[in-house]
């Protein structure tokens, strides 16, 4: 599989997840919009509970603005729901009360090009509920409104648990901005499309042709053998992460973690598969890379 730094096109920088007044959110759709593409944006989708907004009526300025919804049937193994995004739209699909994960998930994917789990942790969704989910891209591995609103941001454990029973699933970085507190701006993905189109963003998604961020920038990842090389923003910490037991590596191990730099070279011992990469600025923002499948 190409990964997302060495895939044809552009970096742009999008957010999949946000709410608006036509559900819980404070921002109008405009308004929204409008704040996103002032902040340097490419492209967004606004995913309203249970309802879709038609994007086709905002002036997006320039910035490609997708269809997308917010679901949520009940089904999780302590008791609370498992929310979902969909991405790509072309439709609003119809509820139904009651109908659990795998039917509501089918059903919207039926209209949707892209869809994936959103805020783990913030659910207390366990592994068990994603693992069989089928359908779905990946999960939200970083989304402000949580780490804002709870400090239950990043669901990594979640994701290397699906990862280790083999599911290749990426992971995304959003706002799911409701506006009841400052909760924008905070994550994102950055894509790699040969356009910004809605189909070439959710060709690129469905790929994961992406990297997911709250900060730092990735430039370049590069796996030579048993040599791991990242470039990136300033940053103080690289960490090469395997959900395999006792498998991984970090610039710690090499004498690192002191002063910022924007390359690191990482030996990766053998058998550390798959592997997804995190770096670490000085403000302690976080960006990640999908997995790397090396067999």
């Amino acid at each position: 599989m190409t990964s997302a730094f060495d895939a044809p096109g552009d970096w742009l920088k999008g957010n999949l997840h946000l709410h608006t007044t036509v559900s819980d959110g404070e921002k109008t759709p405009q308004q929204a919009v409008d704040g996103y593409r002032e902040h340097g944006y490419d492209f967004l989708s606004i995913t309203d509970h249970d309802r879709v907004v038609d994007v086709d009526e905002l002036d997006g300025g320039g910035m490609t603005l997708v269809h997308g919804i917010e679901i949520a049937p009940p089904g999780a193994e302590l008791g609370q729901t498992i929310h979902m995004v969909g991405i790509g739209m072309s439709g609003e699909p119809e509820k139904v009360e009651g109908e659990m994960a795998q039917q509501a998930l089918d059903r919207l994917n039926t209209l949707a090009q892209v869809s994936f789990v959103a805020h783990p942790s913030w659910s207390s969704l366990t592994f068990a509920d994603i693992l069989p989910l089928e359908g779905i891209i990946g999960v939200e591995v970083f989304n402000t409104t949580c780490r804002r609103g709870i400090g239950r941001g990043t669901s990594e454990v979640q994701w290397d648990e699906c990862l280790a029973r083999g599911r290749e699933f990426f992971g995304l970085a959003v706002d799911d901005a409701h506006c009841h507190y400052d909760d924008l701006y905070g994550g994102w993905v950055m894509l790699r499309a040969e356009e910004n189109t809605r189909e070439a963003i959710c060709a690129a998604l469905a790929a994961g042709h992406f990297y997911a961020s709250s900060g730092p920038t990735i430039e370049h990842v590069a796996i030579d053998g048993e040599t791991l090389r990242v470039e990136c923003s300033p940053c103080v910490e690289v960490f090469a992460v395997c959900p395999m037991p006792g498998r991984g590596t970090t610039n710690w191990r090499i004498g690192g973690g002191r002063e910022a730099a924007t390359a690191f070279d990482l030996p990766l011992r053998a058998g550390t598969d798959p592997i997804r990469i995190v770096v670490i600025d000085e403000a302690g923002r976080r960006a990640w890379t999908n997995p790397f499948w090396l067999d």
